[in-house]
């Protein structure tokens, strides 16, 4: 394929990424950005690249638990109802998807795009020099009874299925893996094989200067709109105007805003999650991240502290916070981590985007060639960024993809 003219639309790590390989292969390529680092939901990840990230955010056992995400119960998933005229489109679907069946599709189809993740982390890692920001601990899944293990038999099931490494520990073994654990855990899940990351903004900022050095143009601004033309594709910022023979629409949670005027009814939603970094008391190590199910909270080791991320909550993607997430999550993890001072200026709010079926959007425009699509990576855009890239640049190139895009196609949607 001949170098072409290509302008990325969003500088998280998705479109970075993506901007990066198509520079590599010899593109003149424009990345264009707020540029508003702590507003990209990679600067929030728990920056876990794990192969077994396989299950859609919709599920079988999230119909026990509807009542209780509605009245705002379970910290796993809050709804801010007056935002639901933002979400109710994706809501609908969201809900057709929770059957048995479709989380099978679901698992089926992003089990090869994150298998491919950690190869393709190591080979940024290589290539960008930025190999000292990862580690190879693995994670830990922690149940706080046997029973509460038990519920979890058929996504156990569903990882050895599909080929993903993991090892129950309990007891002593899982207090040697990490000795600062409260003694309130009966098992553990360990994910052998992920990669983890310290910290994705970090990261975020290494590759931007690789982008750079590479001879990458980056832009900042706001896309106010997506003019398709017969030899390329305008693209209307606040005081200016880029053409572009081809464009990639990598914007996260505002992709759905940039495509809506020309037809595209996308049902994405905003994801809200919310970290904070807390010390640990000294003497104290944390190896690797720790999901505490029951707490519905995350806790990763970063910069010399952890960070303790939150589940979800469905709001507009510019609402205000609504800090009672951070603040359940933080009382569960002091109860289990000997946390110490909260680091200050460590708090962050961030959206993901998120399809009702889970899967990430990626492919070309149905009624657009010269417009592409790769957001809606929800939890796993830090994750899957790098194999997102890799297909990105082989479609423009008309290769095999690295892994079967057909279940992310755009035109699933109608």
């Amino acid at each position: 394929m001949p170098p072409r003219r290509i302008a990325i639309v969003g500088g998280g790590i998705v479109g970075l990424s993506i901007a990066l390989t198509l520079r590599e292969r010899g593109h003149d390529v424009m990345l264009i950005d707020r540029g508003i680092s702590r507003a990209r939901g990679s600067f929030g990840n728990a920056g876990i690249v794990n192969p077994g990230s396989i299950y859609p955010l919709a599920g079988p056992s999230l119909q026990a638990h509807l009542v209780r995400y509605a009245i705002g119960a379970d910290p796993a998933l809050r709804i801010r109802w007056r935002a639901l005229p933002a979400f109710a489109p994706w809501l609908g679907r969201f809900l057709v998807n929770t059957t048995a069946a479709a989380w099978r599709r679901g698992t089926a189809a992003l089990a090869p795009l994150v298998a491919a993740a950690p190869a393709a982390h190591r080979a940024f890692a290589d290539r960008y020099g930025v190999g000292a920001l990862y580690r190879a601990q693995g994670w830990l899944r922690v149940y706080r009874d046997a029973r509460a293990f038990a519920a979890g038999a058929s996504e156990r099931a569903e990882l050895l299925g599909h080929g993903v490494k993991t090892a129950v520990v309990s007891g002593q073994h899982l207090y040697d893996l990490e000795p600062a654990l409260a003694r309130r855990f009966s098992h553990g899940l360990w994910f052998v094989d992920a990669l983890t990351v310290d910290t994705p903004g970090a990261l975020v900022a290494a590759l931007e200067t690789a982008f750079a050095d590479r001879g990458g143009q980056r832009i900042t601004g706001s896309v106010r709109a997506v003019i398709p033309r017969a030899d390329g594709v305008s693209l209307v910022l606040e005081q200016s105007a880029v053409e572009a023979e081809l464009v990639v629409i990598a914007a996260g949670a505002h992709a759905d805003e940039m495509i809506r005027p020309l037809g595209y009814r996308l049902p994405l939603a905003a994801e809200r999650g919310y970290h904070v970094h807390v010390r640990l008391k000294d003497g104290a190590r944390l190896a690797r991240p720790i999901h505490d199910v029951a707490g519905a909270y995350v806790a990763s080791p970063m910069a010399g502290a952890v960070r303790v991320t939150t589940g979800v909550e469905l709001a507009r993607a510019d609402d205000p916070p609504n800090r009672g997430q951070i603040v359940h999550a933080l009382a569960a993890a002091r109860a289990a981590l000997p946390l110490a001072a909260v680091v200050p200026g460590s708090d962050w709010c961030g959206s993901r985007p998120s399809t009702p079926d889970g899967l990430p959007v990626i492919g070309i425009a149905p009624r657009h060639p010269r417009l592409l699509f790769a957001f809606g990576h929800g939890h796993i855009g830090l994750a899957t960024a790098p194999v997102t890239a890799q297909a990105i640049a082989a479609l423009l190139a008309g290769e095999p993809t690295p892994v079967p895009l057909a279940p992310f196609d755009p035109g699933r949607f109608g």
